[in-house]
């Protein structure tokens, strides 16, 4: 049905200074037109018309990396993201354990901690979440999602105990006597934890899903990311689409370590750039290295000081050349995107050297068509921007940083490396058409914020981070419309607001682009529009 939206500021996003009074949808979901009202009220022929009463309206804002699936945290899951102390998580984990009793056969799980703000200046150990339950398995995960503490319950029945060496790609916590402390570092030690705490959560995501669906859709975005989807995770989206439970547009992307190609066979209608049902797997996911934050991040130069106070700690890789050069080259012979978790530097070298190789050696002859991208890049230096300029490679940038890890960075990186984290200002000198994330569920997809952390460039501690790196509004919106859908391969249907291309709308309460820089972190979604339909609205208060 046709649909006239009014008494609006449209913000077509395709430059810095077009605006437009109204915009009409057609009865396919598209638009019709944007421009003048006169002329859209003359097209609408009576089509029904809604009074913005002065809101900004943008494109619908685009995730390019993101769990969906993962969203179910916010739902299930204690939130320690506030805990300042080893005594805070004890007490959040007991009133969570008290509100919804768990019986042995069930499980606790947790998300949000971050060692860099607790007084004790380190992770959890067992022995904290022992003191909540022995019965009951605990699992605590870091903010990052990279590594997390199991009580001594949890560890009994994952198998794991002091005779159990370090998977390659990851490590257990021990102490002095060698014994593991509960600590989980990077997914090749966290998946025998999850092993056995994803089957006891009994998970039910067709009545989840709008509640899922909606921790995007309050932030204005329209189209989102499933960005480490595993053989289940597969199924469970198919079967959500199959059943019409997607009201935004989801893509997946199957992760190494699961045989994805074995995960896009079996969906083969889902395989490509066409959705169905609001859902479509985009290509293959690997990733290189850890976590910044966490001290995981692969770096050609050590941090000023390692985990256990090294002075030559640079972290690790979790792939070797060889399977990474195998894992991109099946990317690039089955025609699919790649996109690669690279924090530190080291790990972008490893990405930008086998990726060339894999492009190089297949007979693809689209292979340079790709769009390969780099997920995070904190750390990636200036000749690597320059290098995936050349390879057509698009940065994915984790801008929020900024903000909520600044202070850790320049304490673990010195204040050059440290203050140069989330290079934005690099990415446009280099000509590169960079996205901002937010990877939920690591935090709330709110990318607004992430516009005004790549802006303003400014910790917790209040530190002016290297503001050479940060970008203006226009080309920081760009980053979550039209860069976005460029990213996806779905710049003809999404990004700008124009005739022909899908009616996805993010409605705010003011124009990013007129307020104070400092203010856009504050602006509020009011309404989100999915090809012509109100699919998420603010309450009034």
């Amino acid at each position: 049905m046709k649909r006239l939206f009014t008494n609006a500021t449209f913000v077509t996003m395709r430059d810095a200074r077009e605006r437009a009074e109204a915009l009409l949808v057609d009865d396919d979901g598209t638009i019709a037109y944007v421009g003048d009202l006169g002329e859209a009220r003359s097209l609408a022929q009576g089509a029904p018309e809604t009074d913005l009463h002065g809101a900004c309206v943008l494109p619908g804002f685009i995730d390019p990396h993101s769990h969906f699936t993962g969203a179910l945290q916010y739902l299930l899951y204690a939130d320690l993201s506030q805990c300042t102390s080893f005594a805070q998580i004890e007490a959040v984990l007991k009133e969570f354990a008290a509100s919804r009793p768990v019986g042995e056969d069930g499980v606790i799980m947790a998300i949000g901690y971050d060692q860099n703000n607790l007084e004790e200046g380190q992770h959890p150990t067992r022995e904290l979440l022992d003191s909540v339950s022995t019965e009951v398995p605990i699992l605590i995960t870091h903010v990052s999602n990279h590594m997390g503490v199991a009580n001594s319950r949890l560890l009994e029945l994952a198998g794991l105990d002091a005779r159990t060496p370090d998977p390659e790609g990851g490590r257990y916590g021990r102490d002095d006597n060698g014994e593991l402390t509960g600590y989980a570092e990077e997914p090749a030690a966290m998946n025998g934890l999850y092993a056995v705490t994803t089957p006891r959560m009994n998970l039910d995501f067709f009545s989840m899903a709008n509640d899922m669906q909606d921790v995007y859709l309050e932030n204005g975005v329209t189209t989102c990311q499933d960005g480490a989807t595993g053989p289940d995770m597969a199924n469970v989206l198919c079967a959500l689409a199959e059943r019409g439970l997607l009201k935004m547009d989801v893509v997946g992307y199957p992760m190494a370590g699961s045989d994805p190609l074995a995960t896009l066979e079996a969906h083969p209608d889902y395989d490509g750039s066409n959705y169905r049902g609001h859902f479509r797997l985009g290509g293959l996911k690997m990733f290189l290295d850890g976590s910044p934050q966490g001290l995981t991040a692969w770096m050609s130069e050590p941090y000023v000081e390692g985990p256990e106070g090294e002075r030559d700690w640079c972290a690790y890789g979790t792939m070797s050349d060889e399977d990474a050069l195998a894992f991109a080259k099946a990317a690039v012979d089955t025609n699919h995107q790649l996109l690669c978790h690279t924090n530190g530097d080291a790990a972008a070298d490893q990405l930008l050297r086998v990726y060339a190789q894999a492009r190089a050696q297949s007979a693809n002859p689209d292979a340079k068509a790709l769009r390969p991208v780099m997920i995070h890049c904190q750390t990636v230096r200036k000749d690597q921007l320059e290098t995936m300029a050349e390879l057509s490679m698009v940065p994915s940038i984790f801008a929020s940083h900024v903000w909520y890890w600044g202070d850790a960075h320049v304490k673990n990186f010195g204040p050059v490396r440290g203050g140069r984290v989330s290079p934005c200002g690099d990415a446009v000198d280099c000509g590169l058409p960079f996205t901002l994330h937010t990877d939920t569920p690591v935090l709330r997809p709110n990318l607004l914020e992430g516009v005004w952390c790549a802006v303003r460039r400014v910790t917790k501690g209040g530190r002016q981070l290297d503001a050479e790196q940060a970008v203006s509004v226009f080309d920081a919106l760009r980053a979550i419309t039209y860069n976005g859908a460029y990213q996806y391969g779905e710049e003809s249907s999404k990004g700008t607001l124009e005739a022909g291309k899908l009616a996805d709308l993010a409605v705010l309460d003011a124009n990013p682009l007129e307020v104070d820089p400092d203010e856009i972190r504050s602006i509020k979604v009011l309404a989100t529009v999915k090809e012509g339909e109100n699919v998420w609205e603010r309450k009034a208060c």
